[in-house]
């Protein structure tokens, strides 16, 4: 009797227990031994047992997944931990943890698991057949046989494709690896046979490579391509890559991760989408592939998710590719540094003068404080720019004293010619710092100091004005208020209750949500970061850190010293 839809199918097991039982009713009903040792003969066959075996694998019932979309969640979880104002330490342990590669990648081979994405399974009868014999003109193929010695599962450090004629040449050697430093194997190479094996699609020839483990030979026709040598290039990481969820990528195990704001030692640009390159500030660093500028800014080239408002998986090189219009606003320019799709800066080493210091933060932060004492307690080394104004000038005022006085209508022509590196309105009245004011500081032997807002950090990014950028991060809600009261008490205005302090609250939590969104957005711009939980403690730290510039060498822009 068939069972119902919903029941569990009946194991072997529970078949043969059930067969055991027939058995003992069917000698009660007369049946000879020599008929029931027959049956018992035949039910414990081999053949027997492993039909059942094979009936329970073919009935067995999979549990369905509960959730398919398991790395949008973890999105929604790491995106709901991260704006938490002030995160316990079990919730930046949470972070780290889910923010590790191997969980992500663990996650993400769920989602493929349950939506059954797998790879192809090659067969022996699907492997490509073996190409014809080429016909050379009476010049035969110039065979050599190298011999590369390896310790166990060592990686060699090589790549296999095949050209127009569906042969496996040598991809790629990554620098400084096994086969890079014996210098047998050159990139064009064909490769024939791997120790003695013809080999004739590059799945073939990493089943023998894994299976090898003191030494491998290969069968070769040497490459006629001319070996290129270039010039060490460097560049700074405009962007955070992770390779084991890149799509793309010939082989995850070959990528090298980094973060944005890293130094990488770029060693060989010679492949169009993936560049060789090693970590330029650690030694003994090793050489992995990266996306070469050309394939990211392709990628970069749709608009990001923020941007769409809509849910993706985060599955690298499997997002909707749609693209969005923008229309542009002056006043609202942040959406368009977030889609910049410059990858890479090229950089050198320097111990090139900075001319200008730049203090970057949220509002009420206290970069306008700290620039101040910078300014009061070293005249002779720093100084600040005078801002112009359309505000008419006071009895008591001064040309150049304090402000620039000019007509509103001059001031906003200028501004419109871009001559302004900021700018805003107060009062009914303009107020902005004008480029030519930096460059008579300059000009005077002094760093200029500015606090300005991130968006028009682009306006001094330049040889001109070769700027060191501090971040002013904004500490926690609770630290903010410690300074708010501790400031109130050194002005001796403890016991006074102001307007603004019924609004602290909201305050605080606007200029930490503020600081967050704004170093998320420009942290690739920033030199350093400082978190300013203390007013004393910040500023030694700048003036440390401006001794420090003098002394050592910096990555700075290649163009910074032309």
């Amino acid at each position: 009797m068939p069972s119902k839809k919903n029941e569990k199918p009946v194991t072997a097991g529970e078949a043969m227990e059930n067969l055991q039982d027939l058995l003992a009713e069917l000698e009660d009903i007369g049946a000879t031994h020599d008929e029931l040792d027959l049956l018992n003969d035949v039910l414990g066959a081999p053949e027997y047992v492993a039909l059942g075996e094979v009936y329970d694998i073919l009935t067995l019932q999979l549990p369905q997944p509960e959730e398919e979309q398991a790395a949008g969640s973890l999105h929604d979880i790491l995106d709901i931990l991260s704006s938490q104002r002030s995160p316990s330490q079990d919730v930046e342990e949470l972070l780290d943890i889910l923010d590790n590669p191997h969980i992500r990648s663990l996650i993400y081979t769920h989602d493929d698991v349950s939506r059954k994405v797998y790879d192809e399974v090659f067969t022996d009868d699907m492997l490509l057949a073996a190409p014809p014999p080429p016909v050379f003109d009476g010049v035969g193929e110039q065979h050599r046989f190298v011999t590369i010695r390896k310790n166990g599962k060592e990686p060699l450090g090589i790549t296999v494709r095949l050209d127009d004629d569906n042969v496996p040449v040598i991809a790629r050697i990554l620098q400084d690896s096994l086969a890079d430093k014996q210098g047998l194997l050159r990139v064009g190479d064909i490769v024939k046979e791997v120790n003695g094996i013809a080999v004739f699609v590059p799945e073939d020839m990493m089943i023998v490579l894994k299976e090898a483990e003191n030494s491998i030979t290969f069968k070769i026709v040497p490459s006629a391509l001319d070996q290129q040598f270039s010039d060490p290039v460097y560049m700074r990481a405009c962007i955070n890559y992770d390779p084991v969820v890149d799509r793309l990528i010939p082989c995850k195990k070959a990528g090298l991760p980094f973060r944005e704001g890293d130094v990488l030692d770029v060693v060989d640009m010679t492949d169009e989408n993936w560049w060789q390159a090693k970590l330029a500030d650690m030694p003994n660093a090793p050489v992995g592939l990266i996306p070469s500028r050309t394939l990211q800014e392709k990628r970069n080239a749709y608009v990001t998710p923020e941007l769409t408002k809509t849910k993706t998986s985060l599955l690298c090189g499997l997002k909707t590719k749609r693209k969005k219009k923008i229309g542009y606003n002056s006043a609202e320019t942040t959406d368009f540094d977030k889609c910049d799709i410059k990858v890479y800066e090229e950089v050198e080493r320097s111990n090139s003068h900075r001319c200008t210091l730049v203090l970057v933060g949220a509002q009420g932060v206290g970069k306008r404080t700290l620039k101040e004492r910078l300014i009061r307690s070293n005249p002779d080394k720093f100084a600040a720019a005078i801002p112009h104004t359309s505000r008419p000038k006071k009895p008591n005022e001064q040309d150049g004293h304090g402000y620039y006085f000019i007509p509103a209508e001059k001031m906003e022509a200028e501004i419109k010619q871009n001559m302004y590196i900021d700018q805003g309105e107060f009062g009914g009245h303009l107020y902005g710092t004008r480029l030519s004011t930096i460059r008579e500081v300059i000009r005077a032997g002094k760093i200029c100091v500015l606090d300005i807002s991130a968006r028009s950090l682009k306006f001094v990014m330049s040889p001109a004005f070769k700027p060191f950028v501090i971040f002013i991060a904004a500490p926690s809600v609770e630290a903010l208020k410690v300074m708010h009261n501790e400031k109130k008490r050194l002005n001796n205005n403890e016991h006074r209750t102001e307007v603004s302090d019924l609004f602290m609250e909201e305050r605080f939590i606007h200029t930490v949500k503020e600081s967050k969104e704004m170093e998320k957005t420009y942290k690739g711009l920033f030199d350093e970061v400082i978190v300013n939980d203390d007013f004393d403690n910040t500023y030694h730290t700048i003036i440390e850190i401006m001794e420090e510039l003098s002394k050592q060498h910096k990555w700075v822009p290649v163009e910074w010293n032309d």
